[in-house]
């Protein structure tokens, strides 16, 4: 892969000839884990329940992206990863008792889960797009891995996954992200600067979304509307 600035490695990460840049993984499982144990400490799990749903929700990414790109996964072939969802949640565990319960700890955890959409959707297209993969294959993945953990995490706390709901922009904030980095990577290639740029741009679309309240549409009456754009400027019913 492509890639400018030096190379970043730590021990115990395999070397091989196709990696995404290691401070992009890391970043996506430490903000995905922060977000995942605030979500539980903010619905009253214990120490057990906070790491459980932090190592889920900042590993759960991951690990799809790497499932369907038939890889055994990174976080199994490297302690890092763990390490740094245990890191997250000892975090919270340790301080986040007051902080789950602010007023402004919802405003955090919008923050922490918009980050961890924009990291892990990079994370995912770039390692689609450095092992072959094509343009829509590799956005994707890269949807996958930006919702995955969080949707894991919605259904293990019982709450219907927020992919799905009509709320704020979520998903569709991934998408245009991922979008405009698989463009970028075609016409000059992997960078940090055009990662970092991606990354930025859909955590700023969710944030946005959810400060605006700009929501997509639900289900159209799209037949009612055609009757009522056909039916004559006399009828009653009109």
């Amino acid at each position: 892969m492509r890639r400018s600035g030096r190379r970043i490695s730590l021990p115990g990460v395999p070397a091989a000839p196709v990696q995404i840049p290691l401070w992009l993984d890391l970043s996506a499982v430490v903000v995905a884990a922060l977000g995942g144990a605030l979500v539980a400490a903010r619905s009253k799990f214990d120490l057990s329940g906070i790491f459980g749903l932090a190592l889920v929700t900042g590993l759960g990414g991951g690990l799809l992206r790497d499932l369907l790109l038939n890889q055994l996964p990174v976080a199994m072939k490297s302690p890092w990863y763990i390490v740094a969802a245990a890191c997250a949640a000892a975090a919270v565990g340790l301080f986040g008792s007051q902080a789950s319960q602010a007023p402004r700890s919802l405003v955090v955890l919008v923050v922490l889960d918009a980050a961890a959409l924009g990291l892990y959707g990079i994370s995912g297209a770039n390692k689609a797009l450095v092992n072959g993969l094509g343009v829509w294959p590799a956005v994707l993945i890269g949807l996958i891995a930006a919702t995955g953990g969080g949707v894991l995490r919605d259904v293990l706390t019982a709450k219907p996954p927020s992919i799905f709901l009509r709320g704020e922009l979520y998903a569709t904030a991934a998408l245009v992200g991922l979008v405009a980095y698989v463009c970028a990577y075609k016409l000059s290639g992997s960078t940090n600067l055009i990662a970092a740029a991606a990354a930025t741009l859909t955590f700023l679309i969710r944030v946005l979304a959810w400060k605006l309240d700009l929501r997509l549409p639900g289900a159209l009456a799209a037949a009612d509307r055609v009757r009522g754009m056909t039916r004559s400027a006399d009828d009653p019913d009109r």
